[in-house]
């Protein structure tokens, strides 16, 4: 049996957090989540996922700083932002500064799901 490519959703929001981990663990991955920025960090050093799902906008530790760090810890990693603000100008420093992927919410998830099979995809 092949094993299920690791998604780590980051996101203050709890209840997204929760449904859309739920959503990745039917179309086929291993989803966990946190809504700390800085607990991301350490559960990607313990644990490496093949993905993150990266919210901008949380207390503590921002999503582009945490972006910048994640990529230190593990350059390989697929990121893709999700987040509620205008993504328009944002895009292009993202990008540059390592995300695969930029979503605005509410996002679509199937759209989502291909992303994120896009960018695994050996």
């Amino acid at each position: 049996m092949e094993d299920k490519r690791k998604v780590l959703i980051v996101d203050d929001e709890y209840d997204f957090c929760k449904s859309l981990k739920a959503y990745l663990d039917k179309a086929g991955f291993d989803a966990s989540f946190t809504t700390n920025g800085e607990q991301a960090l350490d559960m990607i050093k313990d644990n490496p996922p093949d993905a993150v799902t990266l919210d901008m906008r949380m207390p503590w530790l921002d999503g582009y700083h945490a972006l910048k760090l994640i990529k230190e810890i593990n350059p390989n990693v697929k990121i893709i932002i999700i987040t509620a603000i205008a993504v328009e100008k944002m895009d292009e420093k993202l990008l540059a500064a390592g995300a695969d992927a930029v979503f605005s919410k509410p996002v679509d998830l199937e759209d989502l799901v291909k992303r994120i099979h896009f960018h695994l995809k050996d």
